[in-house]
């Protein structure tokens, strides 16, 4: 594994040490015994990007090749463009430097081999890391800010709605689009164990009236928007009276745009037309019949998902004319959420996880390039703090990404935060054994157990020696007793990393030499010191 002559591995660069199978942390020794912790030159690169491509029998190889090298480990090993495909996650406790160490060894790797990508932002440095990230790899004009001055607005309803393709403009993906937020909105992003049924009859009569409140603008030949759709909800009749009222008729959204698309799907084939008489059904016959409970809950339901994005500071950057959307990553654009969680609360978590979910269902969209030799653009998600935005739909996403040049890093303290958010472990361990590069960084508790259960066990050999002496009985010599000793040697199995040894990797910063040490599986892949091959590697990365 090589890089064109003359190109500078980018900083931070790793120290490479080895966790030996039978001794904790033992550096890599020199023939003289002296310990060696090789550090590779750790140099800033501004050249274009497509320099990173690797070379194979001198032989360049194409942009965006899957073995392509982001990140030189050395001794012919490191983290090729394939094992961004197949996702990440990052593991360590508050300040164990997983930001500082892994992630921004991996951002630059990233950044300098041309990724597009959308960043989500739980804390409100990161805009500002990024910016200096980006800086430092030449990509600072390929930087999109959505921020609460409503520069960049993205009108995602209109997005789906207008969008070209099969699937485009289809009712059911757009009421998919309220759903995910709905489910954002009221903490439920994973379904609780042993849920009643009651729960579901409300879910159920909510995702009906959205099919039909977003069937009504797009039969009536409307632009979709959030404040449209609420003014529907808003003058909806509540009784078959109020149908034959003149007033009502006069004043109401609804009632304007049943008389529009009514006039619009007359001019429309027989399918058009009779999804309008299911739809106008809907709105004269079955919401009016509505028990006044039902009703209440689900209009209300609807007006808590509905308020935050169509007030400020969300109303513009959500419903304005969209002059920024998620495809433009393919083009490699780096989109940053600046409207972070630890800031704006749930208003953020809204803007982030529309973003996302736009982001991860434009992905899924792309086709792989048929000519010989194109691949396309690959294109991260990168969530710090990501117990904040992960949804059900994760998992779907990444495990179909890879083919679509999807690249997910997921940031977080430990495997109980995953837990909290999705509610149950199927959820969880779907979602993170499709994450297939793991990086733990120092922490505590149970994650660290399951990581030592990740990278497995092996047969070690154990020698146990006895020896023993009984007292004379005063039968025999005085200078003769029993003495007994024996030799076992058996093999047990152990694991190759203790859940123990996570607790003291370096974790940065002044008392640690500003080194942040973190234990690498990847996906699979062994990694060898001599005849031993491992399934794991301890890197140091340099804060400096």
């Amino acid at each position: 594994m090589t890089q064109p002559k003359g190109v500078p591995p980018l900083e931070p660069c790793p120290t490479v040490r080895r966790l030996d199978a039978a001794r904790a942390l033992p550096l890599w020794t020199s023939s003289r015994g002296r310990p060696l912790t090789p550090v590779l030159p750790c140099r800033i690169h501004r050249l274009p990007p497509t320099i990173f491509g690797v070379t194979n029998d001198k032989k360049r190889l194409p942009e965006f090749h899957p073995q392509t090298v982001l990140r030189d480990w050395g001794n012919g090993e490191g983290f090729r463009l394939v094992d961004a495909l197949t996702g990440v996650c990052v593991f360590g406790a508050t300040g164990s430097g997983k930001t500082s160490g892994p992630a921004k060894h991996l951002a630059y790797g990233y950044l300098a081999a041309g990724f597009g990508g959308l960043v989500l932002c739980a804390k409100a440095e990161e805009r500002r890391q990024w910016e200096k990230w980006a800086a430092e790899t030449g990509r600072t004009d390929d930087l999109v800010i959505i921020d609460a001055s409503g520069g960049n607005c993205f009108n995602f309803m209109n997005w789906e709605a207008s969008r070209p393709g099969e699937g485009g403009g289809f009712t059911i993906n757009i009421v998919n689009l309220l759903d995910e937020i709905a489910g954002a909105i009221s903490g439920g992003t994973g379904p609780s164990e042993g849920g009643g049924g009651t729960d579901r009859f409300w879910q159920d009569a909510l995702h009906h009236m959205n099919t039909n409140l977003v069937d009504l603008p797009r039969l009536a030949g409307v632009e979709i928007s959030l404040p449209l759709l609420s003014d529907i909800v808003k003058t909806a009749p509540y009784d078959k009276a109020q149908l034959s009222d003149a007033k009502w008729k006069k004043e109401s959204a609804c009632a304007r745009i049943l008389q529009d698309a009514n006039e619009e799907t007359l001019k429309a084939g027989a399918e058009i037309r009779a999804d309008f008489e299911e739809c106008k059904k809907y709105w004269e016959v079955e919401f009016p019949n509505l028990s006044e409970k039902t009703r209440s809950i689900i209009t209300l339901t609807f007006s808590m998902l509905a308020r935050p994005l169509v007030t400020q500071p969300l109303r513009k950057l959500f419903s304005a004319d969209t002059n920024v959307k998620p495809e433009d990553a393919f083009d490699g654009k780096i989109i940053i959420v600046d409207l972070p969680v630890q800031e704006f609360r749930l208003v953020g978590r809204i803007a982030n996880l529309t973003w996302k979910y736009c982001f991860q269902v434009a992905v899924l969209r792309r086709t792989p390039l048929t000519a010989p030799d194109t691949y396309l653009r690959p294109v991260f998600l990168w969530a710090d703090e990501a117990q904040n935005f992960v949804t059900n739909f994760d998992a779907e996403y990444q495990a179909v990404a890879r083919s679509a040049g999807g690249c997910t890093v997921y940031l977080t303290q430990n495997r109980e935060s995953y837990l909290r958010v999705l509610k149950n472990d199927a959820a969880v361990d779907s979602l993170l054994g499709n994450l297939q590069a793991k990086f733990f960084c120092q922490n505590t508790g149970n994650t660290n157990s399951w990581a030592a259960f990740i990278l497995g066990q092996r047969w070690v050999k154990m020698t146990s020696t006895t020896a023993g002496q009984q007292r004379n009985d005063g039968t025999k010599p005085q200078n003769e007793g029993n003495h007994s000793s024996g030799v076992t040697r058996a093999e047990q199995m152990k694991m190759f990393v203790e859940a123990a040894t996570f607790t003291t990797l370096k974790r940065g910063g002044e008392a640690h030499n500003f080194q942040v040490e973190a234990i690498v599986y990847n996906g699979g892949n062994l990694f060898y010191t001599g005849n031993l091959a491992l399934p794991y590697r301890l890197l140091t990365f340099n804060q400096r």
